[in-house]
């Protein structure tokens, strides 16, 4: 009895992510909106960037292959608290640079320098959000204008690690992306739920943001964002025919900062969000709203498998039906990773990673730990990169 008590703890989380990769899997077979007369919206494009000269050129370079009219398009550089010559790189490529002193953060950036976009710049429509350490597709703007053509308010494309062959941390991080930033969204916007916000690749049409300005200032700003727009009734809608993509730390202990960093922010996030969301979305009855409440308390996979081999190991020396429900747990994680891989069309480093993933599950329980004991980060910090 108690066997099949532990096996149904993560039960409920396989079975969600089954049903999202069911859910994207059918995605896959719809077409994408077409936008009947292209080249009519004006974007700005905002790259927040905290002294990122060694990437930005590459960023403002891939700006520049956009293949969207460019009397349409505005790259406005947000160079905030810099102390080397990002600015300036920024200027040299023709970008708009706007340098901001103050507040730390990259939510404190967003907030400032979208708010002078839609004050400044009443002939935009939509405002895209790129990072500065990401090159994106040709298509970026013309799939975002389809989106935003077909009424949608915010859209966020896919997004994705470059440099996968680059070591097996690298690879690893490329499953988690596609499993988190690609399937999950397309999966969640097929079943008509809000595909959330990622951070980079970004859409908000000018007068979302003038409703709903940018006030995230947590650890975790693009998924706070998303939740106060999901409050307020609004929906984000995915563009998985276009992405954006950026290297990842080729280590583990150059991802520390950032697991810290996105374990802190989802923790805050479930006290602040979900109970408001739950009730909101219980006394409207919106499944928008209560999804958005709820998917914070999904673990990470690394996280999800410590759980299924405990609950498996722990069914063992239960009834029969305690060991099938604990092989079925550690079934269903892996349907769920290997569906989502093939559907994301994963590259051979990122199949071979996979035999890395109880290291990594390992490294998440400590950094948990690590967590637990000395308490959240105080501040955002950038991620190292090579």
């Amino acid at each position: 009895m108690r066997g099949r008590i532990v096996a149904a703890v993560p039960a409920p989380f396989n079975a969600y992510l089954l049903a999202l990769l069911g859910a994207a899997a059918w995605g896959t077979r719809r077409r994408p909106p077409t936008n009947r007369k292209p080249g009519e919206l004006r974007f700005a494009v905002v790259v927040p960037a905290h002294d990122e000269e060694a990437s930005l050129p590459r960023t403002l370079a891939s700006l520049a292959t956009l293949d969207y009219p460019r009397a349409l398009v505005e790259i406005v550089v947000i160079a905030h608290n810099c102390t080397d010559g990002t600015a300036r790189l920024g200027e040299r490529a023709g970008a708009t640079v706007w340098e901001h002193r103050g507040e730390r953060g990259k939510g404190a950036a967003l907030s400032w320098g979208l708010a002078r976009v839609v004050a400044e710049r009443p002939d935009v429509d939509a405002v895209v959000v790129v990072d500065a350490d990401c090159t994106v597709a040709a298509n970026l703007l013309a799939a975002l204008e389809a989106r935003l053509a077909a009424d949608a308010a915010a859209v966020q494309v896919a997004y994705e690690v470059s440099n996968p062959g680059a070591s097996s941390t690298a690879a690893l991080r490329w499953a988690s992306f596609a499993l988190i930033n690609r399937v999950r969204p397309l999966g969640k916007d097929t079943l008509g739920l809000s595909a959330g916000l990622l951070g980079t690749g970004m859409a908000f049409r000018r007068e979302l943001l003038a409703r709903r300005p940018w006030r995230a200032r947590s650890l975790v700003e693009d998924q706070e964002h998303h939740l106060a727009l999901v409050a307020a009734g609004a929906r984000v809608t995915f563009a998985p025919e276009t992405r954006v993509s950026s290297p990842m730390p080729t280590s583990l202990r150059r991802s520390r900062t950032q697991g810290l960093r996105w374990d802190a922010g989802r923790r805050s996030l479930i006290r602040r969000w979900t109970p408001r969301l739950l009730a909101e979305g219980l006394r409207r009855r919106d499944p928008v709203r209560l999804h958005a409440g709820l998917e914070p308390l999904v673990p990470p996979q690394s996280l999800l498998l410590a759980a299924n081999a405990a609950a498996a190991a722990l069914a063992l020396g239960g009834s029969r039906a305690a060991r099938w429900a604990g092989a079925a747990n550690l079934a269903g994680q892996a349907g769920f990773v290997a569906g989502g891989l093939a559907l994301a069309h994963a590259p051979p480093a990122a199949w071979r990673a996979l035999a890395f993933a109880p290291a990594l599950a390992a490294w998440k329980l400590a950094l948990l730990g690590r967590l637990w004991l000395h308490g959240p980060p105080s501040d955002w910090v950038r991620t190292g990169r090579d």
